[in-house]
C-alpha cells in the first residue's frame, strides 16, 4: 500500500498480519489510539490482538458516536490483505472507508450499439444529491461494492436490478473486461479499490430505472458526447471517471467503428 506523500494518514496493522492492511486519518488515529481501540507502534497503529472482527465492530460503534461516520449500514464488507486478497475480518461498510481498508467494486458499462452510421452510445448514471458518497455525480450505469460472502456474479445481477433494473435475461451478456487496482484519497478517507469492469450490450430500446434511490437519473450519450464530458473529471466520481475513460480508450484504440 502506498501512503499519500501529504502524511495525513497513518497506516493500520493487525497483529495477525505484517504488512499494512488499511490507513487512518491522522485525527481519527490519535482519537482511536486515546480510547484504547488502536495500539500507537511508532510509524504504524496496530489492531489489538484480539478477533478483528469484533475489534473492529468496537471501532465502528466509536467512528459512528463522534460523528466521523453514518449510521450503520446493515451490510458487511470483507476485510481483506489486499485488492484480491484473503478475508482476516468483516466491517460494516459504513467504517471501510475511514479506515482505508480494500473493497471490490463491479462496474458495468451499459453500450448501446449505433444503428447505420451513428457511433456507439454508453449509459452513465447521476448519483442522487441525497447518496453518502459523491452525490451529484455522474456514475458508470452500474457500481457497486461487492459485500462479504458474495460472488462478483451476484454483486453484479443485485446491483444491475437496484440502480438500473438489468434483470437475468438482460445480464446475461454481461463481459468481464479488466480489474484494476486504483489508490485515491476523498472526503471520505483513503480508498484502495479494486475495479472490476464489465460491457453489457443492452436494447436500443432499454431504459434504466433505478429501484434504491441511490440514482436519480441515466443518461444515454453518443461515444463522443461522453469523451466531451469526461473532460471535466470532477463531475464524476473517481472510480467511475477512472473506468469510463478506460472504456473510451479501448474504443479508440479497436478502431473508427465505434465512433
Amino acid at each position: 500500500m502506498s501512503i499519500p506523500p501529504t502524511l495525513a494518514f497513518r497506516p493500520l496493522h493487525f497483529d495477525i498480519h505484517p504488512r499494512p492492511l488499511g490507513a487512518v486519518p491522522l485525527s481519527v488515529a490519535a482519537h482511536l489510539v486515546a480510547r484504547g481501540l488502536l495500539r500507537d507502534d511508532a510509524h504504524h497503529v496496530t489492531l489489538p490482538s484480539r478477533d478483528p472482527t469484533d475489534a473492529l465492530e468496537d471501532i465502528r460503534d466509536e467512528l459512528f458516536r463522534c460523528g466521523w461516520i453514518e449510521p450503520p449500514r446493515g451490510e458487511a464488507m470483507a476485510v481483506t490483505d489486499g485488492p484480491a486478497g484473503t478475508e482476516l475480518a468483516r466491517l460494516d461498510r459504513s467504517a471501510l472507508r475511514i479506515l482505508g481498508f480494500w473493497v471490490q467494486k463491479v462496474h458495468i458499462n451499459g453500450l448501446v450499439e449505433g444503428a447505420g452510421r451513428q457511433p456507439l452510445s454508453v449509459w452513465i448514471s447521476m448519483r442522487s444529491g441525497h447518496a453518502l458518497s459523491s452525490p451529484g455525480k455522474w456514475d458508470t450505469l452500474i457500481a457497486g461494492g461487492r459485500a462479504a460472502g458474495r460472488s462478483v456474479a451476484q454483486t453484479a445481477a443485485q446491483e444491475g436490478w437496484e440502480e438500473a433494473g438489468l434483470d437475468a435475461r438482460l445480464l446475461a451478456g454481461l463481459r468481464p473486461v479488466e480489474e484494476t487496482a486504483v489508490t485515491y484519497v476523498s472526503d471520505r478517507g483513503l480508498h484502495q479499490e479494486l475495479l472490476i469492469v464489465h460491457d453489457l450490450t443492452l436494447p436500443a430500446n432499454f431504459e434504466a430505472v433505478c429501484h434504491d434511490g441511490e440514482i436519480a437519473y441515466s443518461r444515454c450519450l453518443p461515444l463522443p458526447d461522453l469523451e466531451a464530458r469526461l473532460a471535466r473529471s470532477r463531475d464524476f466520481k473517481p472510480g467511475s471517471y477512472l473506468v469510463l475513460s478506460g472504456l473510451v480508450r479501448r474504443l479508440r484504440n479497436a478502431g473508427p467503428a465505434h465512433w
